[in-house]
């Protein structure tokens, strides 16, 4: 059945049930989304909001749940790690001189560069550097001799069972028949940290 325009304009909504069929349809279709979009709006809006929020945090915590069970299951493992860890943090430790060792590394110092030939000008303590875990302890040295000489010198410096670490040197020579001079800055170190609790 074909609707005209002005059948249209006849129409009230008093008498919406004597309406044609197609059209009674769209109306009450167009009141039915009405209704459920404006109940949704006042009804459901807030409580979805709420629920997609319940949801992602329900993930994190599901994440977080996963995350402890890891460490958890994985602690005996984190534990014979950390052991292992603070063993050689200790024995690191104890490469570093304290306060009453450094006149004996000073000793070692000059018996090694005597021991090698050198003849010793200076060695000369500069003032400790405080950085974020350990405190450095500076030292000028100034020895002379030839360079196989000086080779054994930074070898066995080396070789000692503290850590020093050395930086800052030149190696000169006055005239063609007269000895090497080195100048080297030699650092030690003495810690600032702590172990850490199993």
């Amino acid at each position: 059945m074909a609707i005209n325009l002005e059948q249209l304009r006849e129409l009230e909504l008093s008498e919406l049930p004597w309406w044609p069929a197609p059209l009674r349809r769209l109306v009450f279709a167009i009141t039915a989304v009405a209704v459920l979009g404006l109940g949704y709006y006042f009804l459901l809006a807030d409580d979805w909001a709420s629920y997609q929020q319940d949801v992602a945090k329900e993930r994190t915590l599901k994440d977080e749940y996963q995350l402890k069970y890891y460490r958890t299951a994985n602690l005996p493992t984190y534990r014979e790690q950390l052991r292992v860890l603070n063993a050689a943090l200790a024995d690191l430790l104890n490469m570093l001189p304290t306060d009453d060792e450094t006149p004996r590394l000073l000793d070692d110092i000059t018996l090694i560069g005597t021991q090698s030939g050198l003849r010793i000008e200076r060695i000369e303590w500069q003032p400790a550097v405080q950085r974020e875990l350990y405190t450095a302890l500076p030292m000028n040295i100034e020895l002379t001799g030839n360079y196989h000489q000086i080779g054994d010198f930074i070898a066995e410096l080396a070789g000692l069972d503290r850590i020093i670490s050395v930086q800052n040197f030149q190696l000169l020579r006055r005239s063609e028949n007269a000895p090497l001079r080195l100048t080297v800055t030699a650092e030690t170190y003495r810690q600032q940290t702590m172990r850490a609790e199993p």
